[in-house]
């Protein structure tokens, strides 16, 4: 397999750069994907999976997240339990459905523009604030969260990953062109969310 085609994970969730997921893998084809990737020292590819009208019918986000296992766990029931760290954007091209299911895609990194951190998080210091208070809440305080408060895309992705909002807003601040935009977006929900 070429570096950059990789497997991709279709879930109902968006893996956001900087923040570690816990999944729990029960599909043969999936459980081999993952024996493969600890074996060739590789991660894969979660993407968020858009439901359509047909229940089993899904489409995938062409933009998805590198991710890299951390830590597995075989539980008694079958069940392996793996947790990924989301290291980058990618972008998603040329799926090719394996006979087991799996689909393999070409991805290659997506690389925001530069944005001045400093004054982005200047400009909106409530995200830092809400972030700073929520990493210190007796539910989130256990978790493997390591926030960067100087780099506005850590402040961002790990406020999105926290705050209750949909998985397609989610995969929005995914996809947005830079930080600038991801702040801007991110303000807007929290505004809603306040107002609820």
């Amino acid at each position: 397999m070429k570096k950059n085609n990789l497997p991709i994970f279709p879930l109902g969730i968006v893996a956001l750069p900087g923040t570690v997921q816990n999944l729990q893998i029960f599909e043969p084809r999936y459980i081999d994907m993952v024996k493969n990737c600890m074996k060739n020292n590789h991660g894969f590819v979660i993407t968020f999976q858009k439901k359509l009208s047909d229940k089993d019918d899904y489409e995938i986000s062409e933009q998805g997240t590198y991710v890299e296992i951390v830590d597995f766990n075989n539980l008694p029931n079958g069940l392996l339990v793996i947790n990924v760290k989301s290291l980058n954007k990618v972008s998603i091209k040329n799926i090719v459905k394996l006979e087991d299911g799996l689909n393999i895609a070409q991805t290659n990194p997506i690389v925001d523009p530069e944005v001045d951190d400093q004054a982005l998080l200047a400009e909106f210091p409530e995200i830092s604030n809400i972030l700073s208070q929520l990493i210190r809440h007796p539910r989130v305080a256990d978790l493997p969260i390591n926030v960067d408060f100087n780099s506005a895309d850590s402040v961002a992705y790990h406020l999105a990953g926290l705050i209750p909002i949909p998985w397609s807003h989610k995969q929005s601040l995914l996809e947005a062109f830079d930080a600038s935009q991801r702040f801007s977006i991110l303000s807007k929900y929290i505004d809603e969310i306040s107002s609820n």
